[in-house]
């Protein structure tokens, strides 16, 4: 494994003064080809004294807290207080509402790329979560049966953004959809029966035999989580 890479996983629990399994192989999917080689991961990654997790469950109340304590910027609260008097001027809100926001300079070039970037990265992290949910994973496993059944179209489920669109393309997308979908419902089954086995596997007396399932599963979870991530994206026009 690179330095880099290990160093990036550092940085990321520092942030947070801990890691999961499941973080751990998600930052680095193809860091780590064994369960040896997790375990030395992990020893490497306490001596920075952050502590990797099954899961989320077992952080305590503290971490928690610092987890999602948003910071607030005073540099994006803009405050539109109004002049002493200003009021007893006009008391029309149209009138009001237009000589506050004049009073706003209007953003630099430099400002709206960043703002920008802050919705592109609001969008990714709600397409993440959205790929997480149980209930849409759910729908999408759905949608690909409707799809081969013909009960739904394609055109219902997937955004298209050209205007002619030909019944070959059709076809292709039917396709790649429900290939994807297939792909994300291996990956279901085979976590499903991961998960089922490692809770069968006692930690204290199997040690070694529960952390290569963990290993697994985590490596499963997050070729699910890739799929579904991009059997959402590719879905955003779906209907419920």
């Amino acid at each position: 494994m690179a330095p880099q890479d290990i160093t990036k996983l550092i940085d990321a629990g520092k942030e947070k003064d801990y890691l999961t399994h499941i973080e751990v192989t998600d930052l680095i999917p193809h860091g780590v080809h064994s369960a040896e080689e997790l375990e030395d991961l992990v020893a490497t990654i306490a001596t920075q004294g952050i502590e990797v997790l099954e899961n989320r469950q077992k952080l305590s109340s503290s971490a928690l807290k610092k987890e999602f304590e948003e910071e607030v910027d005073p540099a994006e609260s803009i405050g539109l207080e109004l002049p002493l008097g200003a009021l007893e001027t006009t008391k029309d809100p149209a009138r009001i509402y237009l000589r506050e926001m004049g009073r706003v300079p209007l953003l630099t070039r430099e400002e709206e790329v960043n703002i920008a970037k802050r919705i592109e990265r609001g969008q990714l992290r709600v397409l993440k979560a959205l790929s997480r949910s149980p209930i849409v994973i759910h729908e999408l496993l759905a949608m690909g049966e409707d799809l081969k059944k013909g009960v739904r179209s394609i055109k219902e489920i997937v955004v298209f953004n050209d205007d002619e669109i030909t019944e070959e393309m059709l076809q292709d997308r039917v396709k790649d959809m429900t290939r994807r979908i297939d792909g994300l419902e291996k990956h279901h089954k085979r976590a499903s029966r991961l998960a089922l086995r490692l809770a069968t596997i006692p930690l204290k007396k199997k040690a070694r035999e529960h952390r290569r399932c963990r290993f697994r599963l985590d490596r499963e979870i997050v070729g699910f989580r890739s799929s579904s991530g991009t059997s959402v994206s590719a879905t955003l026009n779906a209907s419920a």
